[in-house]
């Protein structure tokens, strides 16, 4: 298991390689990061890369919009955003398209973590989601030490994912509560 814990957090380093980034993001004057196409602004603690990746439900194809910033192995900062095809999504309640989402970002690390808690939140004028992932049991016997937080809000048809993954770090609540529009257009 400490395998799959490392590999993971491998690829998702190998992931946030991209040659875009100078394009995608920007630090602001205040020190913080933003990003135009992106249409947000957050205080990652170094400054992240950018990748894109394919995806594809049934005919519709789209990208997702990486950007991680990593402080060693074990505490990876990241930002996702996707812009779901209107008629996918235009039906959807925001609290479907939360509970869907972290249904899926649990499916996904289930292997290691399990959901421990979520609840509805409020920032920066935003209404979303928050979740907490902690690691499994027989990972904690292993010697394996982290978490993840996560963080969903939804601007149209485009839905963004904040989360942290990793050890503890000074770091994790200013970034996680620092993201914001940079139009404020929820």
């Amino acid at each position: 298991m400490t395998r799959s814990l490392i590999l993971i957090l491998t690829i998702l380093t190998v992931l946030s390689c991209g040659n875009e980034s100078d394009k995608m993001i920007y630090k602001t004057q205040g020190g913080e990061f933003a990003s135009k196409p992106g249409n947000f602004i957050a205080n990652f603690p170094t400054k992240p890369n950018h990748s894109a990746i394919d995806n594809q439900i049934g005919l519709d194809k789209f990208k997702i919009h990486v950007f991680r910033s990593t402080l060693g192995p074990n505490k990876i900062f990241s930002i996702e955003y996707l812009d779901y095809p209107e008629h996918m999504i235009k039906s959807m309640t925001n609290e479907q398209i939360y509970a869907q989402g972290v249904t899926n970002f649990s499916n996904k690390m289930a292997e290691t973590f399990q959901l421990e808690f979520q609840e509805p939140i409020k920032q920066h004028g935003m209404n979303g989601h928050y979740f907490l992932l902690e690691l499994k049991q027989n990972q904690i016997d292993q010697g394996i030490k982290g978490h993840i937080q996560g963080k969903l809000f939804r601007n149209g048809n485009r839905v963004y994912t904040i989360t942290f993954m990793g050890q503890d770090d000074k770091n994790i609540d200013i970034f996680m509560k620092s993201f914001r529009l940079i139009d404020h257009s929820i």
